[in-house]
């Protein structure tokens, strides 16, 4: 949406005339309401609150508020405070300063309001009157009749207004009506709070829920309509009412925190293979589901996450489990799994990656409490906590999308009182489960588009025999196996890998090839890298050398990536890796020991390997901050270290650097791929394989020095360096906390 946005909130609960009684709940709801439509994930809007301001000061400042605005600006105002009209029905707002014996001269006009909206450039402009109008006159002055002041009226003079400019008037009740008779009010003028109709407003921006066709965003019309519905809950009476003036379309007021998914239609034949008396279809079945939870598409990716549900209670143990590991992968996941927060000047500031698939990576974050406020982008979430109270130390922050939900403890700690532990957190406040929607219905019947938060109960199916002896699992960290309803949790392995077939078949032709081009031969009879001009050094191709092995390495890890998922990609990335780097390292430096070919053919093949895993593993967002000290201190002292040991020099005055530059890729690639592990989020298990993978045979390739070269000294150098790269990344792997 382009052009500014920008809203005035003008709240007003204390009056100098006795004759206007002091409002509850303006103050509080102009707070909840600036604070709503601020957030940039919601409204975004520039705000700007009077509070119990002189009538003279609203005026300036509402004509400010519309002039010198640009066509394309959404303006929205908002009045809370009485609202009052003279014996000729005008419609008058009353201020801090207002006398109702002088409401021209010490209240805000209508028209007034009515004139510099018709004089704004601004083509989309909202107001908000929420206006208790009851009990508006001091005692003694009698109206006789319970006459109307009629908001369109007062404001139709938008009618007039032309150039595609459209404004929309939403007020708390459809009139404003008086009843005295002898000076009293009688007892059928009385009116609901003003709170009542802007509370119903921040909530439904607050929640989303006003989003009634989920697209994403609120429009008015939906928030009028959510409104309205929440005002007849507590006050049947009350009408809010909407004119709109000029509007084209829809004025859309804030983003939706639902997102809302139509499950695609199943296919016939899957539909039918998930009920075929063959276990090992069924099983086929989850298996293809598993893939398709995968799918960007996430109308695809609903559907199969529905499908899966139906599969848990299969007769076949196998097919129950698999489907269950399965539902397990959509929930959504957030690292880290608990957020601890230093305060600093009275803030704290953190952040949050929600992790899994996509459908589970849309899912929206949310705070329970006020002093905790939630800004998301895509599936980064920046939690700012900013306590009012002492007692304001612990917190969550709610993590919920169409598969599930997760909750994120928040703690809080004072910087004077820093060794002290945070009193433990209240059960109910800080779950530390995710808990999974409930099973979605049947296809066999119509159900409407289920909701976050919302699934309707399946029918039940036959239960199977639990199994005498289950086998443990292993989670990643912050996530938990949902509860199906009736079943317990089966306790198994990791989930199975969803590494497509055409990867496997990639990766194991690409593997295999590299074996075929480094193998070694007889003994001695090939060189890996020869350097005859500078140093004389050279190293002789080996069933033991880096090259070699990281080649068979790649082939045991792409054949068993069926099993081992993305830890075994990780192996095959780190094998590729290793093998480009001393590629471009050897033929770069024209060491190549007269096998260009071999190593040309070795460097293409690991490129293609590593676009294949990229493409296949879709990482999407790469990040490199923020990352943890203590371990990016490891991993760059690790360079650094790995740097010293590439400038040590032998009895002859030769180092590595002697026999080419390029050597310094080496210490440069470990520590890009050791930072790339420590930010990564959706990426870490993989890129943690690969960087220990590289590291080990960067350790292998180090050996020559000492056996061959005799340099003792530069081997425990280059082992201490991998070393600390291995360290620094292996403590990041954080293992999820024990709850009861």
């Amino acid at each position: 949406m382009g052009g500014s946005r920008v809203a005035l909130v003008v709240a007003n609960d204390e009056y100098a005339d006795p004759g206007l009684r002091s409002l509850a709940a303006p103050a509080q709801d102009a707070a909840a309401l600036a604070e709503v439509l601020t957030d940039p994930s919601i409204g975004g809007f520039e705000v700007r609150v009077l509070h119990n301001e002189s009538a003279q000061e609203i005026r300036f400042a509402v004509e400010d508020f519309f002039a010198d605005r640009a066509p394309e600006d959404l303006l929205l105002l908002h009045f809370s405070c009485h609202g009052l009209k003279n014996a000729a029905g005008e419609l008058f707002l009353a201020v801090a300063d207002t006398l109702p014996t002088r409401l021209a001269s010490t209240a805000v006009a209508a028209d007034f309001v009515n004139r510099q909206m018709a004089d704004s450039r601004a083509q989309r402009i909202a107001l908000f009157l929420d206006c208790c109008y009851g009990g508006a006159f001091p005692r003694g002055m009698v109206v006789r009749a319970s006459g109307e002041a009629q908001v369109r009226d007062a404001f139709a003079g938008q009618e007039q207004v032309g150039g595609g400019r459209g404004r929309v008037i939403v007020t708390a009740s459809s009139a404003m009506e008086y009843a005295f008779e002898g000076g009293q009010l009688t007892a059928d003028a009385s009116t609901p709070a003003p709170s009542v109709f802007t509370s119903a407003v921040v909530d439904g921006l607050t929640t989303g829920e006003a989003d009634k066709d989920g697209d994403g965003w609120v429009g008015l019309t939906e928030l009028v309509g959510y409104v309205t519905d929440r005002v007849h809950r507590v006050t049947p009476n009350q009408n809010p009412q909407m004119w709109t003036f000029g509007s084209q379309g829809e004025l859309l007021i804030a983003r939706s925190r639902i997102r809302r998914i139509t499950p695609a239609p199943l296919a016939p034949e899957l539909s039918e293979a998930m009920e075929s008396p063959l276990p090992a279809a069924r099983f086929g079945v989850v298996d293809y589901l598993r893939e398709r939870l995968d799918d960007a598409d996430l109308a695809q990716a609903y559907a199969a996450w529905q499908a899966l549900h139906r599969m848990v209670d299969d007769d076949s143990r196998k097919v129950s489990e698999a489907a269950t590991e399965a539902i397990a992968r959509g929930v959504p996941r957030v690292a880290p799994a608990e957020l601890d927060l230093e305060l600093a000047d009275g803030v704290a500031v953190g952040e949050l990656r929600v992790e899994g698939p996509p459908i589970a990576r849309i899912a929206v974050a949310s705070s329970e409490v006020r002093w905790v406020r939630v800004e998301q982008e895509g599936a980064t979430v920046r939690v700012t906590a900013a306590p009012t109270a002492p007692t304001d130390r612990l917190a969550s922050v709610i993590v919920e999308g169409p598969t599930g939900q997760c909750t994120v403890p928040v703690r809080l700690t004072m910087p004077d009182t820093e060794s002290e532990p945070p009193p433990p957190p209240p059960e109910p406040e800080l779950p530390a489960k995710p808990t999974p929607i409930p099973k979605p219905p049947e296809p066999e019947q119509a159900q409407p588009t289920p909701t976050v938060g919302q699934s309707p109960q399946p029918k039940p199916r036959p239960q199977p025999e639990p199994s005498p002896q289950p086998r443990s699992t292993t989670q990643p960290a912050g996530v938990l196996r949902p509860v199906v309803a009736g079943r317990r949790p089966t306790a198994s392995g990791p989930p199975a890998s969803t590494v497509p077939w055409w990867l496997i078949a990639v990766l194991v032709v690409g593997s295999l090839f590299l074996v075929l081009v480094n193998w070694p031969g007889s003994t001695d009879s090939r060189k890996l890298w020869y350097d005859p001009d500078t140093t004389g050094w050279y190293v002789h191709r080996s069933p033991g050398d880096p090259l070699f092995l990281a080649s068979i390495a790649a082939l045991l890890a792409s054949l068993g990536a069926r099993w081992w998922g993305r830890v075994a990609l990780g192996v095959v990335a780190g094998c590729a890796v290793s093998a480009l780097t001393a590629g471009v390292i050897v033929l770069g430096g024209g060491i190549t020991a007269f096998d260009t070919g071999a190593w040309v053919a070795t460097a293409a093949t690991a490129a293609v390997l590593i676009v294949v895993l990229l493409v296949g593993l879709r990482p999407g967002n790469w990040p490199w901050w923020p990352v943890p000290r203590v371990p990016s201190a490891l991993v760059v002292a690790g360079g650094i270290v790995l740097l010293v040991a590439l400038l040590v020099k032998d009895s002859d005055g030769h180092s590595l650097l002697t026999v080419t530059g390029l050597f310094l890729l080496d210490p440069l690639v470990t520590v890009a791929l050791g930072w790339s592990a420590l930010a990564a989020v959706e990426t870490r298990a993989w890129l943690t394989a690969a960087v220990v993978t590289y590291v080990a045979l960067g350790v292998i390739g180090a050996v020559p020095t000492w056996t061959q070269g005799g340099s003792a000294p530069v081997f425990l150098i280059y082992l201490a360096g991998e070393a600390l790269v291995a360290t620094g990344v292996l403590i990041h792997v954080r293992r999820p906390p024990s709850h009861p």
